[in-house]
């Protein structure tokens, strides 16, 4: 199917003067509510060296799952941009979410089945509006739920949590493994239905070393009592994912110049 074109500056400095003024935002909210709580530590003489190891373990527990946010905008800065990615991803945007929502407008607007790769470079300004309208609409309303009902639903979230059965920790594994395997049957639906598409089965082969990397390490926190690697678990299967794709590239150049050609063939 035939691609229209029409390039459209994903780059453009407005974008950039946008997620200036959301960034400034959010430090400026993040350096006010922490002076706000050194005073109060200082108030109810709080230890100071206590203090200090949080905050240091807190920046320390920080920068590793970030690396999985980094990786995120990576990936779809030669789709749409730097600005809009880094806007979703460093304020309250999900990886797996974002990527996926790039992934299935691409095809939809492509009628193609590579994606992100369809649309490197050569995204049209409808299919950047689209994607941009999908990433952050979709999603406001979680914050804005919170923000106008939190305080009158709060009491009464206590009360039913105080009466828990677990019934809902196995709610919520259920609903989580769903999410897992409906990302799991994206990477099978995309091999099976296109074999001959290198970047079919790297995405499969990436999907099965993350899943069993989160495997391994759910044994470790669990049984190994390894509880640091709560925070750093995905963003370490996620890179270990990548690399192991990235390794079979270099060595099969022949497989890197077939999924180059193919995402020129879907955009020409």
């Amino acid at each position: 199917m035939s691609f229209s074109i029409s390039a459209v500056d994903t780059n453009n400095p407005w974008m950039y003067l946008l997620y200036g003024i959301i960034i400034a935002f959010v430090l400026t909210q993040s350096i006010v509510y922490l002076v706000k709580s050194l005073r109060r530590a200082k108030q109810i003489n709080m230890d100071m060296g206590k203090l200090r190891k949080v905050v240091s373990s807190s920046i320390m527990f920080s920068i590793l799952p970030s690396i999985g946010i980094f990786i995120g905008i990576v990936t779809l800065v030669g789709a749409i941009g730097i600005a809009l990615p880094a806007i979703r991803l460093s304020i309250i945007g999900a990886l797996q979410y974002e990527t996926l929502v790039v992934d299935t407008v691409a095809n939809q607007f492509t009628g193609s089945s590579n994606g992100i790769a369809s649309i490197i470079g050569n995204i049209d300004a409808s299919t950047f509006v689209t994607i941009a309208a999908v990433m952050t609409v979709a999603i406001i309303w979680g914050p804005l739920f919170c923000l106008f009902c939190y305080r009158r639903l709060q009491p009464k979230m206590l009360t039913l949590a105080s009466k828990t059965t677990g019934k809902d920790d196995s709610i919520f594994g259920a609903v989580f493994v769903g999410m897992v395997l409906a990302y799991i049957s994206v990477a099978i639906g995309q091999f099976t239905g296109a074999a001959t598409n290198v970047a079919s089965y790297y995405n499969l082969i990436a999907v099965l070393i993350s899943a069993g990397l989160m495997f391994v390490f759910d044994i470790l926190i669990t049984r190994c009592n390894q509880k640091w690697l709560e925070n750093f678990s995905l963003a370490l299967a996620m890179i270990a994912g990548m690399g192991v794709v990235a390794i079979i590239s270099y060595f099969n150049p022949d497989a890197y110049a077939a999924l180059k050609n193919a995402a020129i063939g879907i955009i020409s």
